[in-house]
């Protein structure tokens, strides 16, 4: 980059222009990509609720028996 100590007035405008220009368009392409993210983990919600259901499921299963075993063990 040029010093901007040597630019004209003119080209120190025209640079602060092109650098809001592409500030504003990497910001269009992130919020876009963040969008695009968000779709994603929506359409695989159903698989996430449905691991986490089959995680629920085994702690359940685990617990009792462990509780079962517990029982047995007292008699």
């Amino acid at each position: 980059m040029p010093n901007v100590n040597q630019l004209s007035t003119e080209r120190l405008r025209a640079l602060i222009t092109d650098t809001e220009s592409t500030l504003k368009r990497l910001l269009i392409e992130l919020e876009n990509r963040q969008f695009i993210e968000q779709e994603n983990q929506i359409q695989h919600l159903e698989e996430h609720i449905k691991g986490a259901e089959l995680s629920l499921s085994t702690i359940r299963d685990f617990l009792a028996l462990v509780i079962a075993q517990n029982i047995q063990n007292k008699k």
